[in-house]
């Protein structure tokens, strides 16, 4: 017998699954499929065949996210600038990690149910267009800093630790000399994200090859982030442990994984189910609530690092699943408020060039109160003219790696 989900809330078609279908396999679609609409309805249970195709969730550009995007790099400025009130605003990296894996991931699905692949060159050509331009424009001033400004031992320093950043190694070099970084310390997470993305790729084609079900796939998901978090609690011995934790690969992947786990129930039509519907509902506002008092107020690093991430995880998972899964709520309205959205378009670039400004401007007593205005109207400055002179002419040139049939 069919089980029939008519979901009557915002954003949300019909779908049809028998009973064994509940938890889909992700399939390619045949070449019949491709020509049919994104979105179908099927009236009677008995057209579906033993192994439907999953409804296809489309990602497309969703200006909520972009105001999430904001939010995270607005408080980890907020948190660099010690301002009072974002003493957790470090957890911005953490959004910024739970998005990253939610949106990589739901475009290798697109691109995997449209081509029955995923093509690893035209994956990490887009990812070097995104990111390496933007990345080598900021490395060249600091570098250009380094040889006109700095002498000796510091110099010296400072161009090892250009050098890691550019091999996406950062993280471990500041895990084997914490501070080595100097006024890079910050790019530590983009070390993480891009070291993530040599493994996940592959990992996950693996997964869709075995044609395993949706659910099998987020379970596997789910134990890969306990075993994470369990493992990050037995490295936990004291402060001494604190920057091997908070650096590593290891420990902090399992915020990735979170992301990805979500992206991969959205692909299977898990966000048009009833019970699901229901608990986020009543649970995202507590969700919102949370994070905004761990921004205003961490925990202790002894309960952060043993217990507080995963908890963070499913926080952000819950507010994702509301943004995507409904529209115009009063969330979307505050995210998608203009002045957001753009900055969240140049969060990039406020990420890379916030944190040497904001130390170098911090050393100028002499400004005062002025110090943070004056760093942030730097900061956009530069990230502005990044963003338009830099960024933009590259990835006008990833539409070139984009796999047929995914836009």
């Amino acid at each position: 017998m069919g089980c029939i989900l008519n979901i009557q809330d915002q954003l949300t078609p019909r779908y049809v699954y028998t009973e064994r279908e509940f938890f889909p396999r992700i399939e390619p679609m045949s070449a019949q499929e491709n020509r049919m609409p994104s979105f179908m309805t099927i009236d009677n249970a008995s057209d579906i065949r033993a192994r439907v195709p999953t409804p296809r969730f489309h990602l497309g550009h969703r200006p909520a996210l972009d105001g999430l995007r904001a939010f995270a790099v607005l408080i980890v400025m907020a948190h660099h600038g010690y301002l009072p009130l974002f003493g957790g605003g470090s957890i911005g990296v953490d959004v910024f990690f739970v998005l990253s894996g939610f949106l990589i991931t739901s475009l290798l699905l697109e691109e995997w149910v449209k081509t029955a692949g995923i093509s690893f060159r035209n994956f990490y050509m887009r990812r070097a267009l995104r990111l390496l331009p933007a990345l080598i424009f900021f490395l060249l001033f600091v570098e250009a800093y380094s040889l006109g400004v700095l002498r000796g031992p510091r110099m010296l320093e400072t161009q090892k630790a250009i050098l890691a950043v550019l091999l996406y190694v950062g993280n471990w070099f500041s895990i084997l000399k914490p501070d080595g970084l100097g006024p890079l310390a910050h790019t530590w997470s983009l070390s993480i994200e891009e070291q993530f993305y040599l493994l996940w790729p592959p990992m996950l084609l693996l997964l869709l090859r075995f044609r395993l079900r949706a659910f099998r796939i987020v379970a596997a998901i789910v134990l890969l982030v306990g075993a994470v978090a369990v493992h990050r609690a037995m490295l936990w011995t004291g402060p001494q442990s604190l920057w091997r934790i908070y650096n590593g690969l290891d420990t902090r992947i399992d915020e990735l994984l979170a992301g990805c786990g979500f992206a991969v129930a959205c692909a299977a039509g898990w966000m048009n189910l009833s019970l699901l519907r229901g608990l986020v509902r009543y649970s995202y506002l507590p969700a919102v609530a949370l994070i905004l008092s761990l921004v205003a107020r961490p925990l202790p690093p002894q309960i952060m690092y043993r217990f507080g991430w995963p908890v963070v995880e499913l926080c952000l998972v819950v507010i994702l699943f509301r943004l995507i899964a409904w529209d115009k709520t009063a969330l979307h309205k505050v995210l998608e408020i203009p002045a957001l959205v753009w900055i969240g378009r140049l969060s990039y670039g406020l990420y890379l060039w916030h944190y040497p400004i904001f130390e170098k401007l911090g050393g100028w007593n002499a400004l005062g109160l002025l110090r943070v205005p004056l760093a942030c109207v730097f900061t956009f400055a530069i990230a502005t003219a990044s963003f338009y002179f830099v960024e933009k002419p590259f990835l006008r040139l990833k539409s070139r790696y984009e796999s047929p049939g995914i836009s």
